[in-house]
């Protein structure tokens, strides 16, 4: 089992004090965890759909838990684990 890298988005979790353990799968933060809980509609036709909600500019994940949201340059980063993953990217 990978501890240091996120069950969502494969990001390295470079922040641990917003880790989220769920069984034997690490999510870099509790918005990544529930992105992956969020997989299937059930009976509502439009519990995926995600249009206007707040989302990480990295990975995606709807920011449920905005506690460990972060902002660089006006995008919103559902953690400093994406925030630094998208500073340390080449441009």
């Amino acid at each position: 089992m990978e501890r240091n890298v996120c069950g969502h988005c494969g990001t390295r979790i470079s922040d641990p004090t917003t880790r989220v353990i769920h069984g034997d799968v690490a999510y870099c933060c509790a918005n990544g965890a529930a992105a992956m809980e969020q997989g299937g509609g059930g009976s509502d036709p439009h519990a995926t759909d995600r249009s206007g909600e707040l989302a990480c500019d990295h990975c995606r994940a709807p920011i449920v838990d905005e506690s460990t949201m972060q902002e660089r340059d006006g995008r919103a980063y559902c953690c400093a684990s994406c925030l630094a993953a998208v500073a340390a990217a080449p441009r």
